[in-house]
This record gives C-alpha cells, sequence and structure tokens, in this order.
C-alpha cells in the first residue's frame, strides 16, 4: 500500500488560537487558527472565503499581515503570508501559541 506523502515548503505546528482577521474595507473580528507555518495558516471562518481573495490576519502581539486564500473547503481555509514569517517570529508564535499539552 502506498504511503501518502503531503508536500509543503515548509513544516506546519497545530496551533488553536484566536486571532484578528479581515477582508478589504471591513473591519477586524475574531477567527481560530488552527496551524501556523513560516508560509501561512489555516483558519476557521464563519463567511466562505474565495481562492485567491486577499485577507489581512494579525496574529498576537504582530501588525495585520497581509495574506492570499490558497484554499476554502467550508468553513476552513488556508491563506498564505504575502511574505513569509521571519524564521525568529515563527518560532516565538509557535511557542507561544502550542497548546499547552505539547
Amino acid at each position: 500500500m502506498a504511503e501518502s506523502v503531503e508536500r509543503r515548503r515548509c513544516p506546519r505546528v497545530p496551533i488553536e488560537a484566536g486571532v484578528d482577521f479581515r477582508r478589504p474595507r471591513e473591519a477586524h473580528y475574531a477567527v481560530t487558527m488552527h496551524d501556523l507555518s513560516v508560509q501561512g495558516c489555516r483558519v476557521a471562518c464563519p463567511e466562505r472565503l474565495d481562492k485567491g481573495e486577499l485577507v489581512w490576519v494579525r496574529l498576537p502581539s504582530l501588525e495585520s499581515l497581509p495574506a492570499w486564500v490558497r484554499w476554502s473547503q467550508k468553513a476552513q481555509s488556508g491563506v498564505e503570508f504575502d511574505r513569509p514569517l521571519h524564521r525568529a517570529v515563527f518560532e516565538m508564535m509557535a511557542a507561544r501559541l502550542a497548546p499547552a499539552d505539547c
């Protein structure tokens, strides 16, 4: 039986944390982020997002980051940051937001 291999540019960290989110010309509102990588994150959004749509994600203690919706399935969407997070910023966020039992 062939093993399925997930192709990613960089590893992701499982995280469940609240982040601020917004679309162009709208106010920020809270959504749940379910994982984080240097390149982007997965969010649970109450509205359907369209592939290719520009959005902004604000991680705790950071400015809003422009991001592009790369996929959307039901209430989950994967977004890719316009510019990857600096490795030190990613590691700080991963440590700060990782579940306590890890």
